[in-house]
């Protein structure tokens, strides 16, 4: 019989493949503190819980345009 266990946390690369942003969006969002990641040693995870807390914080309406 096979674990399955679902995913607990994602790396950064693999967080920007499931969200559909590229891995400089994901890293500009944690150095400026919006999305907040764990770390094994110098590796960042980004649990699931905090991959969505940040997810739900985006606006819901696209910004307008500065001309």
């Amino acid at each position: 019989m096979e674990a399955h266990l679902d995913k607990l946390s994602y790396s950064v690369q693999n967080l920007a493949v499931a969200t559909d942003l590229s891995v400089d969006s994901i890293q500009k969002a944690i150095k400026r503190s919006e999305l907040v990641p764990s770390y094994f040693g110098s590796k960042p995870l980004i649990p699931v819980e905090e991959a969505r807390r940040w997810l739900g914080s985006l606006p819901n309406e696209k910004p307008e345009r500065v001309a």
